[in-house]
């Protein structure tokens, strides 16, 4: 690891890791001349620089993208010094790839394009938690948010209420009565009482209402799934009273 120098705010220490001696001399002497944030390291292997970043109150990261495996390396990195900010060097302009480091925790990037100007300002915003990035990747940042935040409530549903009191649930929202639920799912009126029962012990609710807005409101419902064809055929007999106990 080159000789450490003293960074520029004393809250904040900048460090590089690239696998090229060439790069890293060149980027400390490219950032002195624009006025940027001296570096406090730089290293050719992150290895090198975890006691300085085990030490470093406000360390920020400046990441090669050649020089790790892939996003997956972050996990790792970000759970053992958990108040570094990573700014990945490097990322070509494809929006998909800039998604993936962003969601496996980097904090912000400077694509191979970019300037040293642009990299001082990255810096900048990185140690004021900010972002700055094209609408392009904005309105792409925004769209895998929402895609996160749905799959995140229907894990939530799926792990507080069983597939069997999900549809118990659902029914109700689609305003039907104990007795029709209990026609609908082939089990007795009983079976259903006790899925209410349930349903609005774990919601923390006392009425069937509440617990469908709840559920409307902060975690999407599911949709009853297509009748098997067993239960079809025995629709189509005439026969729906309840066989045995299914829950």
């Amino acid at each position: 690891m080159e000789s450490p120098e003293p960074a520029a705010d004393s809250g904040t220490t900048v460090y590089l890791v690239a696998a090229v001696r060439l790069y890293r001399d060149g980027l400390a002497l490219a950032l002195r001349q624009a006025g940027g944030p001296q570096l406090a390291g730089a290293a050719a292997e992150l290895y090198e620089l975890e006691t300085a970043l085990a030490a470093a109150r406000r360390p920020v990261l400046l990441l090669d993208v050649a020089a790790v495996a892939g996003p997956e390396a972050l996990g790792p990195l970000l759970e053992a010094f958990p108040r570094v900010r990573v700014l990945m060097l490097g990322l070509s302009d494809v929006t998909a790839e800039i998604l993936d480091w962003l969601e496996a925790g980097a904090c912000g990037f400077v694509t191979r394009q970019r300037s040293v100007l642009d990299l001082v300002a990255a810096i900048e915003d990185v140690v004021r938690d900010e972002l700055s990035c094209p609408p392009q990747l904005a309105g792409a940042l925004m769209h895998r948010v929402a895609a996160l935040a749905a799959r995140r409530r229907h894990e939530w549903v799926g792990d507080l209420l069983s597939p069997r009191e999900i549809e118990v649930v659902t029914l109700i929202g689609r305003g039907m009565s104990n007795k029709q639920i209990a026609a609908q799912l082939f089990i007795t009126l009983a079976t259903v009482k006790n899925h209410v029962h349930n349903i609005l012990d774990k919601l923390n609710v006392t009425a069937r209402g509440e617990a469908v807005a709840y559920l409307r409101t902060r975690h999407r419902l599911e949709p009853v799934p297509p009748q098997r064809p067993w239960m079809a055929s025995r629709s189509a007999t005439g026969d729906n009273s309840p066989v045995g106990v299914q829950t």
